[in-house]
């Protein structure tokens, strides 16, 4: 089925609800995947979305479990962080860590920022190897270029409460960048590692995995563009001028792709060079192409005042597939 020819996401989520009360659980998955990829910027198909799939569902999972929370956030990475989700997650949460001392005082709580496909993957990885470490990768629910308080808000309270909990929390995704200022009002000592990989590598690896030709997708084009297919992440980048005429599957296309992820991974950079320049005390940079050497390891450890460990075989490479991977949400 395709949703942009065939359904407006209402009657498709209505479909989905269909099959989801059926029990066709597959079939109602690849419903939900495609709804979730054409509303982006809907957030009342993703809110009405988002209670469906956990309404039917969350029966499943018992309370106070990792596995609760995992669906919880899956569903929040399909829709939205609606208040029956939030509240459901944050009660999950609360009985998750009543088997853990709460800690004297709050831990460390540090943010990986990159462009994506710069090694966040491999840096989330090393945070975990840290003793009591909670590290994530782009846990749900992602924020958007465009932030919105319910998103924004859920990440600061879950890592306040997990901070109360953990000697270190961490997760990384490129959208903490447009966040910052919160961050650093609600946690004042938090601390920043910022990736820098070579932009044509980054450039290289982004068109890889997005594809070529009709049907390819294309994070920085603005919604319904009518040349690249919708994809549940385009809000959480930003949008650039799609050239007028422009026709899919051609060169001409691919050249103007091109351009725009390469103006994003440029401009991206020069912002974290700048905030690292501003703020040296809270925000360490490093080349995605040193992450194994010993001096990287060496400077992130100062950084966060704990000895880490970088993975010696870099993770997600070629793939977009790791930094996705439930394991690496909690």
């Amino acid at each position: 089925m395709n949703l942009h020819l065939e359904l407006d996401p209402n009657t498709a989520i209505g479909v989905a609800e269909h099959f989801e009360q059926k029990r066709a659980i597959e079939t109602a998955d690849r419903l939900w995947l495609e709804i979730s990829a054409v509303t982006g910027y809907d957030r009342a198909a993703r809110e009405r979305m988002g209670d469906i799939i956990f309404d039917s569902r969350e029966s499943g999972f018992p309370t106070g479990t990792v596995h609760r929370a995992r669906f919880i956030l899956s569903v929040m990475a399909l829709s939205f962080p609606t208040k029956k989700l939030v509240t459901a997650y944050f009660e999950n949460l609360a009985k998750l860590l009543q088997a853990r001392p709460k800690r004297n005082r709050p831990g460390d709580v540090v943010l990986g920022l990159g462009t994506g496909r710069c090694g966040s993957t491999t840096l989330s990885a090393a945070f975990a190897g840290l003793p009591d470490a909670c590290a994530t990768h782009e846990n749900p629910p992602r924020i958007n270029w465009d932030p919105i308080e319910e998103q924004v808000q859920f990440h600061m309270d879950r890592m306040r409460m997990l901070a109360d909990y953990f000697p270190i929390v961490f997760d990384a995704i490129h959208s903490w960048l447009r966040v910052l200022d919160r961050f650093f009002t609600e946690f004042p000592d938090g601390r920043i590692i910022g990736q820098i990989r070579d932009t044509d590598a980054c450039v290289q690896s982004y068109l890889k995995f997005q594809g070529r030709g009709r049907g390819s997708a294309n994070f920085w084009a603005p919604h319904n563009n009518g040349v690249w297919v919708a994809q549940t992440w385009d809000a959480a980048y930003p949008s650039y001028p799609v050239p007028p005429g422009l026709v899919a599957g051609t060169e001409a296309a691919e050249n103007a792709r091109l351009e725009m992820v390469t103006r994003y991974v440029t401009e991206y950079n020069q912002a974290l060079s700048a905030l690292a320049q501003s703020d040296p005390q809270r925000v360490l940079l490093v080349r995605t192409e040193e992450m194994n050497d010993p001096e990287t390891a060496q400077r992130i450890s100062e950084h966060i005042n704990q000895p880490i460990v970088v993975p010696t075989s870099a993770l997600n490479v070629g793939t977009n597939t790791d930094g996705a991977q439930q394991s690496f949400w909690f």
